[in-house]
């Protein structure tokens, strides 16, 4: 299975270009991301939550990538606000190489939850913070 969506994808979110987001996902994309505890379904809304994540961060890059038949796993880190976080993401590809499933993991926690906040606060919905276990 050819990756050249994914690699336009990524290429597009280095650059911070939503509408270069566009053209590489399926129209039932399905995204799990750690900004919100549902999925995010069909491209529309994902075009949303991916604009926002580019009009908050301050840069993007990939680290690593290897794919598997329609499997792709992208290794990254960005920055917002001089927080770095490491992230990666399990994208699967429809039959046509349209990405139709993202899976993003974020770390180290404590500064996924800053940027989330950060995030939560540009797009008006509810911060997640972490509080101390009992």
């Amino acid at each position: 299975m050819h990756t050249t969506h994914v690699a336009d994808y990524f290429k597009a979110l280095a650059n911070k270009d939503t509408n270069g987001i566009i053209p590489h996902l399926s129209e039932d994309i399905v995204l799990h991301g750690p900004i919100f505890p549902d999925p995010t379904v069909g491209k529309e809304a994902v075009i949303q939550i991916l604009g926002g994540f580019l009009a908050t961060i301050d840069s993007l890059e990939v680290n690593l990538s290897f794919a598997s038949d329609r499997d792709v796993a992208v290794f990254f880190s960005f920055t917002c606000n001089d927080i770095t976080v490491k992230g990666n993401e399990h994208l699967h590809l429809d039959e046509n190489g349209l990405i139709d499933h993202i899976e993003v993991a974020w770390r180290p926690l404590p500064d996924a939850v800053l940027i989330q906040e950060i995030f939560a606060s540009k797009l008006g919905f509810q911060a997640m913070r972490l509080v101390p276990a009992i």
